[in-house]
């Protein structure tokens, strides 16, 4: 009987050290191998979501300004410099605090649009503090746009309800930041012979670009967001012509 009873307690004897030492190798291993493992799947759902979110303002960016073309009568495609003061941009006045001001999109409004300025998109660099991310951002500077898709005075009220004399006033207004300050393989590209006119031309092309038909009709835009060199560019073009006259 005490031979069977020495017998059972060596099997059910604890591990070794070498063992449980050993035992808490293999368990840290595979610990750092999962920990990296969910790491890197993390930040790749991160940077994927990332682009898609860059993509969603791209989208709504150009949506609103190919929008505005269309209301338009015509887009400038000579742009004069310097951009403001008697020979600039009639009324143009960039927005306080930016710097590097590059018009690209001067639009004359519609004959009835009852608008005495033309309205302007253009790059910048934002406000030292601002809370736009650089390295460029995309400026309007125009009318506020009602839900009606009518511009306002700018006290809220529709301008085809109010008197001929009354003024209206122009805002500027960020509309997309993060915008890229690298020169894109396409920039280098001239703009075929439909759309003769380059704004601005290919040697100063940075993340934002049109292509004008020489009846000021039609328009091909480029915009790239890239908010640091880190980052993966995400570029949107599209082609929208005026409907107005």
């Amino acid at each position: 009987m005490k031979h069977k009873i020495g017998r059972i307690n060596k099997l059910v004897a604890g591990f070794t050290l070498i063992e449980l030492l050993l035992a808490l190798a293999i368990t840290g291993i595979v610990i750092s191998l999962a920990g990296s493992g969910l790491y890197a799947l993390m930040n790749a759902n991160q940077r994927s979501q990332n682009d898609t979110n860059d993509r969603l303002e791209l989208e709504r960016a150009v949506a609103f300004i190919t929008d505005e073309i269309k209301m338009s009568q015509s887009v400038m495609k000579t742009i004069p410099s310097p951009f403001t003061g008697a020979t600039g941009i009639e009324g143009f006045n960039p927005a306080s605090g930016s710097s590097a001001v590059k018009p690209i999109l001067v639009l004359n409004p519609a004959l009835n649009s009852r608008l005495n300025y033309p309205i302007v998109y253009y790059l910048a660099d934002p406000p030292n503090a601002s809370v736009w991310l650089g390295p460029r951002v995309i400026y309007r500077w125009g009318p506020t746009l009602l839900q009606t898709g009518n511009y306002s005075d700018g006290d809220g009220k529709d301008i085809s309800k109010i008197s001929l004399t009354a003024p209206i006033e122009y805002f500027n207004e960020v509309v997309i930041d993060g915008i890229s300050d690298r020169v894109a393989a396409q920039a280098s590209t001239d703009c075929e012979a439909d759309y003769s006119a380059a704004v601005p031309s290919i040697a100063s092309r940075l993340g934002f670009y049109a292509c004008i038909a020489p009846d000021r009709k039609s328009v091909k835009l480029w915009i790239y967001k890239q908010p640091n060199s880190s980052t993966k560019s995400t570029m949107i073009n599209a082609l929208v012509v005026t409907r107005s006259n």
